[in-house]
């Protein structure tokens, strides 16, 4: 992932972002061990930028919405 944007998940009890130190696969691990279906987006700012979050997702424009997951072992 560039400098110029990173990954944010959330779920209705928990959010996370992909970091210099964290892998977007480590960001997925993190999600399905809280059990939580949860949405991914990737934000096109620094994963250290400030911004608005509404409705549990990021409020910036050219935000790309990448889906929703369930924990691993539950999808159908």
């Amino acid at each position: 992932m560039t400098e110029n944007k990173h990954f944010y998940a959330s779920s209705a009890f928990t959010w996370i972002t992909t970091s210099p130190t964290r892998t977007l696969q480590q960001l997925i691990k993190h999600m399905d061990k809280e059990g939580y279906t949860y949405n991914l987006f990737i934000v096109p700012l620094p994963h250290d930028a400030t911004y608005e979050i509404k409705h549990y997702q990021p409020d910036v424009e050219g935000t790309e919405w990448l889906g929703t997951f369930e924990k691993k072992g539950k999808r159908i």
